[in-house]
């Protein structure tokens, strides 16, 4: 019997059939759907509801897309749908999709494997990725499918024939990664990073490193952890973890990064003073960041010929330090977020970058940081007043203390400050660039900070040559 059943469903969930349709489905039914837009034909559809949404109001075009079976926890609505389909009745969509996820994983005879950290979980997803898929069936979480929706989804759309799935797990509140973890339980759990992010909701760093760690409780049973052991007091997480494996620049890991060159398209490294690579991504932490991926490669028996061959096929979405020239600018876009670790880690970036003109940190606010995130702005600031960056932009209301700061080491001459990323603000910034710039794009996600990019071709002409270089 297939897992998607309507009869297994209805047990993992404990629900009742509302209708059942007259005939079998044409097709199998495979994978869940919450999306109407993107579902496919044959697969469940859950109706999540959420403060603005109520997947109840999109039943009849699941139905018409081609789903056999409906999951609701309204009745009303499901009783008005005319398409003869199958529609299962639960007490809570969102618990629902939780529990098949759970039961779902449990039959998966593939190594499930799980990303978290503060930084870092998208890329290293995204290395993992190209370096298995050389020569192993698989995937990945789509985009940043990391919460108590995309975690489930990502599970209950992979295959039984694939040799492994890759979760990336985040959090914002104690608890959350604890929670998914009971669902993944993971083969392989990798931790990035514990650094400055979410304070909002988890209070301190310290708070940070438990809720990370706790990943590692609900790992499978001769399961391998991979985690970073630069980061304090991670690597005595050792005692929860069936086994461990470090990686990082410390004397004392497992796999150390013993050398990193910067090149024009990304970086060379070199492990444990024995071991080269090569990688298109910009940036020593990505370098740190393809440790990880390497330590899962070699656990699943690959060659470091197939490691090689893989690392040069790494793709990023966009706005993760992504290279690319806007005439005869040369942008860095990592404009999909950021927090104090990956701010640091970007201007890095942009002072070793190969670059002919100035080089211009346009950097928005970092959202998330709590009570202290003036104090980490005003970091940011003296930061770039003591660092060689010719021109930084603050943008948003946060970032006017990095900017005080800035003025405050009397370097204000090479600080601007504009209160929002607006139409009227990305032109007035893109009026502050000259030919030949090199510029940094970072913030968080919530500044939009890619409005600025129609606002620069506008003024010097249309995008090349994006590359595929990603960062955390």
């Amino acid at each position: 019997m297939s897992f998607f059943e309507p009869d297994n469903l209805r047990e993992i969930t404990a629900g009742r059939f509302v209708k059942k349709a007259s005939s079998p489905a044409a097709g199998p039914i495979e994978g869940v759907s919450t999306d109407t837009r993107t579902l496919t034909h044959g697969q469940v559809f859950i109706a999540l509801r959420g403060e603005r949404f109520d997947g109840h109001d999109h039943l009849t075009a699941a139905a018409e897309a081609g789903s056999p079976l409906l999951i609701v926890d309204r009745e009303e609505p499901a009783r008005a749908v005319a398409a003869d389909v199958t529609i299962l009745l639960v007490s809570s969509t969102t618990t629902a999709l939780a529990q098949l996820a759970a039961a779902y994983r449990k039959t998966l005879p593939g190594r499930i494997i799980a990303v978290t950290g503060s930084v870092g979980k998208t890329t290293t997803k995204q290395i993992i990725h190209a370096v298995l898929s050389t020569c192993l069936t698989g995937q990945a979480s789509p985009k940043s499918f990391n919460n108590h929706i995309g975690v489930p989804l990502t599970l209950l759309n992979a295959s039984p024939s694939d040799a492994y799935v890759i979760c990336e797990v985040g959090t914002n509140a104690p608890g959350e990664i604890a929670a998914l973890g009971r669902i993944v339980e993971p083969d392989i759990a990798i931790i990035t990073a514990v650094g400055v992010a979410h304070l909002e909701g988890l209070g301190s760093v310290d708070a940070v490193l438990r809720e990370k760690a706790s990943l590692l409780s609900h790992m499978h049973a001769g399961g391998l952890a991979i985690v970073n052991g630069d980061v304090p007091g991670l690597a005595d997480y050792h005692r929860i973890a069936p086994s461990m494996i470090t990686y990082g620049i410390g004397e004392s890991c497992h796999l150390r990064l013993t050398r990193c060159h910067a090149v024009a398209t990304g970086a060379e490294f070199e492990i444990n003073n024995r071991w080269r690579f090569k990688l298109p991504l910009l940036g020593e932490h990505n370098a740190r960041n393809a440790l990880a991926a390497i330590a899962v490669a070699r656990h699943m028996k690959l060659t470091d010929s197939q490691i090689a061959h893989g690392l040069e096929r790494v793709i990023a979405p966009p706005g993760r330090l992504r290279l690319s020239s806007i005439g005869s600018l040369t942008i860095i876009d990592d404009s999909y977020n950021a927090n104090p670790d990956s701010m640091a880690a970007a201007l890095r970036v942009l002072q070793s970058h190969p670059a002919t003109g100035r080089r211009v940190a346009v950097l928005g606010d970092m959202l998330e940081l709590g009570d202290q995130s003036p104090a980490f702005h005003r970091t940011l600031g003296e930061t770039v007043a003591d660092s060689a960056i010719d021109l930084a932009v603050f943008v948003g209301r946060l970032s006017l203390f990095a900017a005080e700061a800035v003025n405050r080491r009397g370097a204000a001459d090479r600080a601007h400050a504009e209160p929002t990323c607006t139409d009227a603000g990305a032109d007035a910034i893109a009026a502050l660039l000259r030919d030949g710039d090199t510029v940094l794009l970072k913030a968080s996600r919530g500044i939009a900070l890619e409005r600025l990019i129609p606002a620069i071709e506008k003024r010097f002409g249309s995008t090349n040559n994006p590359s595929q270089a990603c960062a955390p």
